[in-house]
């Protein structure tokens, strides 16, 4: 039992430490992201804010020019033939309100602190396995296996609550749930291999 558990905790270990690289970077990046769009809203608000068009110029030779009626016309006509590239670069700009882009900054948050914590969980097993392969300190082999077994499942939550509904259900569906299944089957072991040590378990 304590052989297998140490092997399941090193091939989990492994797992995890992968999955905490690919978590802190995408969390790390989103957070990035939701930064830079928070920054850009801010500035087209101040502009928004600092352009009056009614507003007369300070420059006494700068006169501000009324658009007419054909000079409308014209700009929306050559606007529209040369594709619109202008506004809807302005509509996708605007796409996001400020709520979204603090909703993108706290997944992103979420993300890279699940994965830094089992980087660090990743490590603990380690040293978890080397203590089963000895039969040695079995409350901390015990404690290894439960939070393997949170970590576990905190992962599959963190994608379901993140994640759009359809893009969750693809993932949670396919490949993900068996790159978990290591983790389970050793923490589920390390508990059975803790309580199974030659040492009483409380003066371990």
């Amino acid at each position: 039992m304590r052989i297998a558990a140490g092997v399941f905790l090193i091939i989990a270990a492994v797992f995890n430490f992968l999955g905490g690289c690919f978590w802190a970077g995408a969390g790390t990046c989103t957070g990035c992201v939701g930064e830079v769009m928070e920054h850009d809203r801010l500035q087209q608000e101040k502009q928004g804010q600092s352009i009056d068009p009614w507003e007369p110029s300070p420059y006494p030779g700068d006169a501000i020019e009324t658009p007419t009626v054909g000079d409308e016309e014209e700009a929306n006509v050559s606007a529209w033939e040369g594709g619109g590239s202008n506004g809807g670069e302005f509509d996708e700009q605007d796409t996001l309100t400020q709520g979204e882009i603090e909703e993108i900054k706290t997944s992103g948050a979420g993300m890279a602190l699940y994965g830094f914590a089992i980087l660090i969980l990743s490590g603990v097993m380690i040293g978890a396995a080397v203590c089963s392969f000895k039969e040695k300190k079995a409350k901390f082999v015990l404690i290894t296996g439960i939070l393997v077994i949170a970590a576990e499942v905190l992962g599959v939550l963190l994608v379901y609550f993140i994640l759009p509904e359809k893009e969750a259900e693809e993932i949670l569906s396919s490949m993900f749930l068996l790159v978990k299944l290591p983790g389970l089957v050793a923490g589920f072991l390390s508990i059975l291999a803790a309580r199974s040590f030659p040492h009483p378990l409380l003066s371990s």
